[in-house]
C-alpha cells in the first residue's frame, strides 16, 4: 500500500473530479481518498466512483490522504498526485 498526504490549495470543480476518476480508472490498484470536513465528518472515496467523487467537494485548505493498494500502486500514486498538483496550481 502507497499513501500520500497533502493539503488542497484550491476548490475542485466537478469537471476536475470527473477527469480525476476517469485517470483512476485506468489502474487496476484500488484508489481511495479520505479527509475529514469542517463539521469534523470523515469521508472515504473511491476516487474510481464517478458519483462518489461528484458528491463529496473538495475545498481550498482540506487535507487529504491518498492511498493506493494493488499491482500498480506506485504508479496510480504517481498519476493521481500529479494531476491533483496540476488541477490545483
Amino acid at each position: 500500500m502507497r499513501v500520500h498526504e497533502f493539503t488542497v490549495q484550491s476548490n475542485f470543480d466537478q469537471l476536475e473530479l470527473i477527469q480525476i476518476s476517469n485517470l483512476a480508472s485506468r489502474f487496476v490498484s484500488q484508489i481511495v481518498l479520505s479527509f475529514v470536513d469542517q463539521d469534523n465528518n470523515e469521508h472515504i472515496i473511491d476516487v474510481k466512483s464517478l458519483l462518489g467523487m461528484i458528491f463529496q467537494p473538495i475545498r481550498s485548505g482540506t487535507h487529504l490522504r491518498l492511498s493506493t493498494r494493488g499491482k500498480d500502486e506506485l504508479e496510480a500514486l504517481e498519476a493521481m498526485l500529479d494531476r491533483f498538483c496540476k488541477i490545483a496550481n
